[in-house]
């Protein structure tokens, strides 16, 4: 049986639901992407800590905001951000 795995990872996946859906709750996220509540509020944090994401608490719920000048780090990206590869993904998913 081959091994289950994403392109993505855990964080990439994170990232792409706020994309689309920036005052999602950590439970909705952790339903869209099969992680757990726990994991997903581990990776915001991470996020926050790396500056990739803002969170801003707006009455009873976060909203979250990308850095849209947080680079993505690693010399083969480049000067490609995190807004940049979350729109390329989300654009390309829309259905025609």
């Amino acid at each position: 049986m081959a091994k289950k795995w994403n392109f993505l990872s855990n964080h990439g996946q994170v990232i792409l639901h706020i994309v689309q859906n920036r005052q999602a709750t950590l439970r909705e996220i952790a339903l869209s992407t099969g992680l757990t509540e726990r994991a997903v509020y581990q990776i915001v944090r991470e996020l926050e800590e790396g500056d990739f994401i803002r969170k801003r608490k707006v009455g009873r719920r976060n909203t979250y905001t990308l850095n849209e000048k947080a680079i993505l780090g690693h010399p083969v990206y480049g000067k490609v951000t995190v807004v940049d590869v979350g729109r390329i993904i989300c654009d390309a998913a829309k259905p025609s």
